[in-house]
């Protein structure tokens, strides 16, 4: 009694779904009714009935009306103890809230059912769950996990000699494979499992690999091959009435058609996909099939209607990702990275058509969605509604869900060659000349509001949030640099009158392989302090491809201090350290990055005065198993900490906590009053693991991120954060770099408006010296805290800050960083010593 499910797995471009489902019909009963089910054999029989019921729902997609039977059924599985019902409801709850893009309580319900199969030692009905726990895996992007779940499930069938659950498993790996790009090894599975459908006379089964046989031959680019197998498996989704697995197969074939060039095909299959899809509330197929309609109208140079898709595309993927917050971080990383391509197409295509408010927009929700997955913290950044439609474009979608909707009647009267087939074909050429009317003016009137005032389709709250980034300082500049896959384009948010922004594009032709090459080998060059010369000319390549295109613009205006909103693998590059050929880009200008302008506080400064400045200095220099000694962390903490009664001491007014005074609840508990929270000791940021991030305290125990999100209460006075001894790792050319913000955002979303924290492991007596060098430029009243950190790194690259042969701290490295362990220079010029420095949120 058991329903299994289809399985989605959408790329962006080309679709590619496939259908998973094989149920397994219950044995037939006298039914009846719920008033006459007296004795516990008649409720079995009305639960049964429930559950029955609910399979015939689920196959014509009215996933609302089985939900309910199985929830029924449930109840009265657990009332009579019939573990095994229980368990197949629980399941088949699993299998509808998949359909509808809630992962989360798809993977709970699977292992809620998984558990009781066990439990009563049903083989059968354990691998069933796991083989569902693969498919919610597998549409969360966790291709490798899914596979171990695919390959439980099958080992099970094969050893209870269950043909068609090993038909089902092997159909899964063969489409998982195909995910990772094995396409021989996925077509040889899908094949077997072809087989054995065929073998059992198992229809609906059959359809499956026949589906995804074509996925597999498309994406080896034999598209007429595949087109052949899309065929054959909408005929027999069609036959046996599956509404699902036909929409699959529609959008599977616009895929084929768009690759081959004949576009208005596609599209047709595309609407006649998601016309079934909006039918039957697939969620998740919905947005798969905007986005690729939106892909097609770019390829036909209608990119004004292509925009209204993709934003569309976009809006439905946000509504799913709202319910993501449940799931483990890596799940809910992998899915961001699964449609990260589409927010960055929809980017791409507004920036090329100077719309470059609204891609800043985009841009804003992908960061903020991104550090919501990777935290798990479901509050950074507030709300987000998706991305706003201007009234013309909600008008033509409008228009556009009518005349779909129409085509999907015609649709299925052609299927059933009704009898007015022949007048539906008048009324849709009728709707068509129509609507192809209404998008020609569209795209007019859009032309002309856009050659009068690009902001007119643009949200005020998208300009203020740029707006109060370079209005904050004089002479300052926001820099988006976005990375394509075949391209970097380069925003640049410049100050217009007293409150505007105006916004120029750049465009670098450089890959995203070639960037992270080149980042990868500046990175290895840093860490050695000994040579300069080979790390000038990486800096100097990164340079001329990120900042020289924007020269003109930068002298044009003056500029005195950069803002980066950095994206993908430019994430792990210290800005300060790009060498233009004669002088770092720290030389000239003050530099901060920011990960998010939308969440950027820079209402707020640090008081002029330093009487007014208060600091809580806390660090640790002991030695622990794992962590050597910090010898310079005391003198580091008295150059900054004025001693009470010792007025030529120290630099700011507070308190220090060093070695066993600093702990958790010490810190807690005088977090208030101080504008100013420096921390001196080791710590971790531990790549793809935020969770596991730690600072060391004063008596050798995890200061963990848990703690530290406690300290929201405490930290209302709190300002600055100066973090003198961590580090993260280098992530690989497909990572993000939102880990580079490490126990930063913790501190930022805690109240702090400004981290300051190191990317790598530095010499402890140099970081000493640059620290009290800053607090003392700090503490002029004349700087801000950008430009009391430039100075303190100019101060090394001159040779005014000299420093010993001590090694900073032992943290610990994550994978992709290795131990420097070379004998360090009292030369601190070397950017491997003041350029891991930098300065999120708030420069002021």
């Amino acid at each position: 009694m058991s329903l299994r499910l289809r399985l989605v797995s959408w790329l962006t471009s080309p679709l590619l779904l496939t259908l998973i489902p094989s149920l397994l019909p219950i044995p037939s009963y006298l039914f009846t009714t719920t008033a006459q089910a007296q004795t516990s054999q008649d409720r079995k029989t009305e639960a049964d009935k429930l559950f029955e019921q609910g399979i015939q729902q689920f196959q014509r997609s009215q996933y609302p009306d089985a939900m309910q039977s199985w929830q029924q059924a449930l109840a009265m599985y657990q009332q009579l103890k019939d573990r095994n019902g229980e368990a197949n409801s629980l399941m088949n709850l699993g299998i509808a809230y998949n359909s509808l893009g809630q992962y989360p309580k798809a993977i709970d319900f699977y292992q809620q059912s998984l558990a009781i199969f066990r439990e009563i030692g049903d083989r059968k009905g354990e691998a069933k769950p796991l083989n569902n726990l693969g498919i919610a895996y597998e549409s969360l992007g966790q291709y490798p996990k899914a596979i171990e779940f695919y390959q439980q499930s099958l080992a099970i069938f094969r050893e209870i000699g269950d043909r068609n659950g090993q038909a089902d498993a092997l159909n899964n790996l063969g489409l998982a494979y195909r995910n990772l790009g094995q396409y021989p090894k996925a077509i040889e599975f899908c094949q077997q499992s072809l087989a054995i459908f065929r073998e059992i006379g198992d229809r609906n089964g059959e359809a499956k690999p026949l589906n995804n046989l074509g996925i597999a031959y498309e994406s080896l680019g034999q598209y007429p091959k595949a087109i052949e197998f899309y065929q054959q498996s909408l005929a027999i989704f069609r036959d046996i009435g599956d509404r699902n697995g036909e929409a699959i197969s529609l959008g599977n074939l616009g895929s084929a058609y768009k690759s081959l060039g004949q576009n208005p095909k596609a599209i047709e299959f595309y609407q006649q996909s998601l016309a079934i899809q909006r039918e039957i509330g697939d969620i998740e197929g919905q947005g798969s099939n905007l986005y690729n309609i939106g892909l097609t109208l770019q390829k036909q140079q209608q990119p004004e209607l292509a925009i209204v898709f993709y934003k569309q595309s976009v809006n439905v993927r946000e509504g799913i990702r709202q319910d993501l917050r449940k799931l483990p971080r890596e799940q809910q990383e992998s899915y961001t990275q699964t449609v990260a391509d589409d927010y960055r197409s929809l980017a791409d295509l507004l920036i090329s058509q100077g719309r470059l408010l609204e891609a800043q927009q985009v841009l804003e929700l992908l960061k903020i969605q991104e550090l919501r997955d990777f935290t798990r913290n479901a509050r950074a950044g507030g709300e987000t509604s998706g991305i706003a439609l201007s009234r013309i474009e909600e008008d033509i979608l409008k228009k556009y869900g009518t005349f779909i909707a129409f085509g999907l009647k015609l649709y299925e009267c052609e299927q059933q060659k009704c009898n007015s087939l022949s007048q539906l074909r008048d009324q849709l050429d009728t709707l068509t000349k129509q609507f192809n009317q209404d998008t020609n003016t569209f795209r007019k009137t859009l032309q002309e509001r856009l050659a009068k005032d690009p902001a007119l389709l643009e949200p005020e709250q998208v300009r203020n949030t740029a707006a109060k980034i370079v209005t904050a300082e004089p002479d300052t500049i926001l820099v988006y640099p976005l990375v394509l896959k075949d391209k970097i384009r380069i925003l640049l948010a410049t100050r217009a009158g007293e409150r505007g922004v105006v916004f120029r594009t750049f465009e670098t032709p450089v890959n995203q392989q070639q960037l992270w090459n080149k980042v990868s080998q500046f990175r290895t060059q840093l860490a050695n302090p000994n040579g300069e010369k080979e790390l000038k000319a990486t800096s100097q390549e990164l340079y001329n491809w990120l900042i020289k295109p924007l020269e003109g613009e930068i002298n044009d205006k003056n500029v005195r201090n950069l803002v980066f909103s950095l994206d993908r693998s430019t994430r792990y590059i210290p800005m300060a350290a790009l060498f233009d050929g004669k002088q770092y880009l720290i030389e000239r200008y003050g530099i901060s990055t920011i990960l998010n302008a939308g969440l950027t506080d820079v209402k707020d400064r640090l008081p002029s005065n330093k009487q007014d400045i208060q600091v809580l200095a806390m660090g640790v220099s002991k030695a622990f198993p794992g962590f050597n000694a910090l010898s310079n962390v005391p003198l580091e903490l008295a150059n900054i900490v004025q001693k009470s009664g010792k007025e030529n001491t120290g630099i700011f007014s507070g308190s220090e906590y060093l070695n066993e005074k600093f702990i958790f609840r010490t810190l807690r508990d005088n977090l208030s009053g101080n504008k100013v929270l420096h921390i001196a000791t080791h710590g971790k940021f531990e790549s793809g693991r935020p969770e596991n991030s730690f600072l060391l305290s004063g008596t050798g125990d995890k200061l963990t991120v848990e703690q530290i999100q406690t300290l929201q209460n405490y930290m209302t006075d709190t300002h600055l954060v100066v973090l003198s001894a961590c580090e993260t790792a280098l992530g690989g050319v497909d990572a993000d770099g939102i880990e580079m913000s490490g126990i930063s955002f913790y501190f930022l979303t805690n109240g702090a408006k400004a981290v300051i924290a190191s990317l790598w492991l530095v010499n402890d007596a140099s970081t000493s010296q640059l620290m009290q060098q800053f607090y003392q430029n700090l503490s002029t009243g004349n700087m801000t805290k950008s430009q009391a950190l430039r100075e303190a790194q100019i101060a090394m690259i001159q040779g005014k800050i000299q420093s010993s042969n001590t090694k900073r701290s032992s943290v610990n490295y994550t994978v992709g960083q290795s131990r420097n362990s070379e004998s360090i220079s009292r030369n601190l010029s070397h950017p491997y010593y003041w350029a891991p420095f930098i300065l999120i949120g708030n420069g002021l």
